[in-house]
């Protein structure tokens, strides 16, 4: 039986990231945001080995662009200026609230790229079908709603390229009809395959009667060890942030940007959460490629 990070009970897994998500928002220090981004990288890599990442990397870098150049332009509040870019003053502290911003969004991506392998359709409806059925199928939905367009559009464009119709080929007149037919048999393909879908729930009886789950997810030792690792170390995130060592004073006067005192020990404990995901899952890939080796 698989014993890493995907194998713990849903509710273990939600609450994880709502954690690292909670500490993205209130952990405003380059050196922690910059270290978050990094580790979650590694979560990508040894969960699916980048592959929802690399799908999300321009977007990424362009939100990260957007917003270190625009903050620092439209934020006029500091009191170190750089430099004067036709006529507004360019701040340091300006630089340095664009970069945490920047950061934090990057985080969010990284870590929601991981959300649809760790948290599958199967255990969203264990947690939330029978509190909000209702809500919880059109959440389900709404969530694979984008990836599955995404994969229905390239196998269309992949069926007509091979009758010689393509958006990449032609003049720009020939290359905005061919995505609007692309677009009209895509909607198309997804009302029938909705209605399809409907008629197979009503058939089935679906809302008739309290939901079973296809699968159940057992409660077990060792998801309480990881609840209390999961719950210590958010406490511990909160004390930082209470006591200001995990945040970086921008006003009325910039803090040094070094970490001192207590900030390592907060920044140690930041990182051994979102670190969750590598040591639980890359034990067991150490595990099977020791065993690969032993065959």
């Amino acid at each position: 039986m698989p014993r890493g990070f995907r194998s713990f009970h849903p509710f273990v897994l939600m609450l994880y990231y709502i954690a690292v998500i909670a500490g993205l928002m209130i952990n405003q220090h380059p050196f922690f945001l910059l270290a978050a981004f990094i580790c979650l990288v590694f979560v990508n890599l040894i969960l699916d080995k980048g592959v929802e990442l690399n799908k999300w990397k321009y977007m990424i870098l362009f939100l990260s662009l957007f917003v270190l150049v625009l903050t620092p332009i439209f934020n006029q509040q500091g009191n170190i200026v750089l430099w004067t870019v036709f006529s507004r003053e360019i701040y340091l502290e300006a630089i340095i609230q664009g970069f945490m911003i920047a950061c934090t969004l990057s985080g969010i991506l990284a870590l929601f790229t991981t959300f649809s392998i760790v948290i599958t359709s199967d255990k969203f409806l264990y947690m939330f079908s029978k509190v909000f059925p209702k809500w919880a199928l059109i959440l389900m939905l709404a969530l694979r709603f984008v990836p599955l367009f995404r994969k229905r559009l390239s196998d269309i464009q992949d069926v007509q390229e091979m009758k010689g119709v393509s958006m990449k080929d032609g003049k720009l007149r020939e290359k905005a009809q061919n995505g609007m037919l692309f677009i009209q048999i895509l909607l198309t393909y997804s009302l029938e395959e909705a209605i399809q879908t409907a008629d197979s729930m009503s058939a089935r009886g679906y809302g008739l009667q309290k939901r079973s789950n296809y699968e159940s997810y057992a409660w077990k030792l060792r998801d309480s060890y990881v609840l209390i690792y999961i719950i210590a170390f958010s406490l511990l995130i909160i004390i930082g942030w209470q006591l200001h060592e995990s945040v970086l004073m921008l006003a009325p006067t910039l803090e040094s940007i070094a970490l001192e005192g207590n900030s390592w020990f907060y920044l140690i404990g930041w990182i051994s959460l979102i670190s969750l995901p590598i040591w639980t899952e890359g034990k067991e890939v150490m595990k099977w490629s020791f065993y690969q080796r032993d065959l």
